[in-house]
This record gives structure tokens, sequence and C-alpha cells, in this order.
């Protein structure tokens, strides 16, 4: 499918909007695209000026992404996110992770996302989930909406649905 370059979910002006909206960017902040298949998320977030290192299990996925673009400010990686943080990134660095219907697919979404808070965020760092929404429990690749409660829990967070699907904005409760 990656080398056809199918993407599950476009990227539409109106998530675009969300995310600027969501988010505290400020020209050289660093991000983490989680699960970047095909990069076009990660390429969005360049050209916002982020420096970018964009991660997936697929090999198959980064090879069409790197073809499509990369650079000195824009990088592609290739790990599990289950495995924990790859050491190549800076600890406490991250301004903005980024995780675009992967969630539903990790073995332990909430105690993934802890660690994205505890080892990844640099203070002020926020994450950015897209969830496919079902009212069916254990739908493949998707959440229910009490699924996704649990999964924001503890977080302040900037929520809209649109056709199905959840855009997250979380920010670490401050103490």
């Amino acid at each position: 499918m990656a080398r056809l370059g199918y993407a599950p979910y476009d990227i539409s002006a109106a998530e675009m909007r969300f995310v600027v909206g969501a988010t505290t960017g400020r020209y050289g902040r660093v991000a983490v695209d989680a699960g970047c298949g095909l990069g076009g998320f990660s390429r969005r977030l360049r050209r916002l000026g982020y420096h970018v290192t964009g991660i997936d299990y697929s090999e198959c996925s980064l090879e069409v992404a790197r073809a499509v673009g990369h650079g000195p400010q824009l990088r592609y990686l290739c790990a599990d996110l289950d495995d924990g943080v790859p050491p190549s990134l800076p600890q406490h660095g991250v301004d903005l992770v980024v995780a675009r219907t992967v969630v539903p697919f990790l073995a332990k979404p909430v105690e993934w996302l802890h660690e994205v808070r505890d080892w990844w965020l640099a203070p002020g760092g926020q994450v950015y989930l897209v969830v496919p929404i079902s009212q069916q429990p254990f739908q493949t690749g998707h959440l229910t909406p009490t699924e996704i409660d649990v999964l924001c829990s503890g977080w302040q967070v900037k929520r809209r649905d649109v056709d199905g699907v959840a855009w997250i904005s979380l920010r670490p409760n401050t103490p």
C-alpha cells in the first residue's frame, strides 16, 4: 500500500487549522511524527518551521517518505513505538508529538502517552492525536468514546470530532 502512496486519512485544511490553532509553535521547535507512514504530515510540520523526525515501523513506508522529501530539518527513523523512546531522540526535548491514527494500534496506548509525557516532551510540549471513533469496542484501528476519554484522562484536552475522527490536542496537567 505504501508504494502505491496510500494514506488512510487525508490531511485537510481544516485539520491543519486545528493543529496550528491548538499548538504553540515557533520557528525551530522540535516535532516527532509517530507513525508517520508516507511522511505527509511530517512534511507539513517542516513547512510550519519544525525540525521533524518521522518515525514508522514500516521501512517500505519510510523509503517512500524519503523519496518525496527529507533533509537537515526532516529525517525519518525506523522504530517500533511499542519498544519505547528511540535513543536518537532528545530526552525532554520534543515540543510536539503527533500520532495520527496510530494510537489504536499500540499495545498499551495509555502507557505510551505517559512515556511521551515523561520522556519525550519538553516543558510546554504537547501531543496531537488523530483517533478514528467507533461505537463498537474492539474495532481494529478505532477507539470508542469511552476509550478516548480514558486515553485523555489526566491531560488538558482540546478536541474536535469530524466525520468519525477525533482531532485531539493534549497538554500535560501542570502541578
